[in-house]
């Protein structure tokens, strides 16, 4: 049986069976080993065109992996910027409000625009788009926190400076107690006469307090007044406290609001116990009870 060159034969042995065999031509293991020895040269001749194709595959494998790695980064950068954003908000709304308290200039309360990050969540952008973008909002991050630093010292330094003012402003009531004889004109024995202050009604021995800070500036009787005592504020006010039993500071005193600086009395001229309260601005009196807030 012939197969392309390849035989099967049958031959009787002495024993009368039959037995059969495969032959193959000569040629055909030479065939077989130069083939081999083809392929081994072939694959010999490829081997570094396949090493250099896995060493590529590596590279592009760690190429992958270390963009991903950026990717995740970057995105961490723009959930740490997106939460000091965040945080930003309300710190420049609180300095927008008290810069319209104390009318500072460019009081508005909203934070500037900083950028958004729409595409970098929708995944639409690639790495160097997103490294702009990040690098952007930090950017603008940066101007924004200093912007609100300045806006944070100048109300510092305006805040300091009207709370020496507020303190410098009579606010307080010296003593409390009814006003017997508002500020302006009133009639005294069939007279009428421009009324300085106002009297307050407190028992004799009755502690006065300074409604503002401010220094002592006289202390002694005067004609009507009694013993009197004067205050002198900042921004032009002085206070005056008449009609005392006595007082308890000095000419040069420096006193602080709500400090103790007299008691009440009847001294001078007066028909009970009170405290006559005297407001004056520039040395113009002024109604008292506009500056008696609580």
């Amino acid at each position: 049986m012939n197969m392309r060159g390849a035989y099967v034969v049958y031959r009787r042995t002495r024993d009368g069976r039959l037995r059969w065999g495969f032959r193959i031509p000569a040629w055909l293991p030479v065939a077989l080993m130069a083939l081999s020895v083809a392929g081994a040269i072939h694959l010999a001749w490829r081997l570094p065109e396949i090493a250099g194709l896995n060493d590529l595959r590596n590279r592009v494998h760690d190429v992958r992996t270390k963009r991903e790695a950026e990717r995740v980064a970057l995105l961490s950068a723009h959930e740490r910027l997106g939460e000091l954003r965040r945080i930003m908000i309300p710190v420049a709304s609180l300095n927008g409000k008290l810069a319209c308290v104390t009318n500072l200039a460019d009081a508005g309360g909203e934070m500037r625009a900083v950028g958004t990050a729409a595409m970098v969540e929708s995944g639409d952008s690639d790495e160097k788009r997103l490294a702009r973008q990040l690098t952007a909002m930090a950017r603008a991050l940066v101007e924004e926190i200093a912007f609100q630093e300045s806006r944070q010292r100048q109300l510092a330094s305006i805040m300091r400076e009207r709370a020496l003012e507020f303190a410098a402003r009579p606010s307080i009531w010296p003593v409390h107690g009814p006003i017997n004889s508002d500020f302006g004109y009133r009639y005294m024995s069939r007279s009428r006469e421009f009324h300085k202050g106002v009297d307050i009604g407190v028992p004799v021995g009755s502690g006065v307090a300074a409604p503002a800070d401010g220094k002592v500036v006289s202390v002694g009787y005067e004609s009507g007044y009694g013993l009197m005592v004067v205050l002198e504020h900042r921004h032009g006010i002085s206070t005056i406290y008449a009609h005392l039993k006595s007082s308890e500071v000095e000419p040069g005193d420096e006193v602080a609001r709500g400090t103790r600086i007299a008691q009440s009395g009847m001294s001078g001229r007066t028909t009970g116990s009170h405290l006559h309260y005297e407001v004056r601005v520039n040395g113009q009196p002024v109604d008292p009870l506009n500056y008696m807030l609580d």
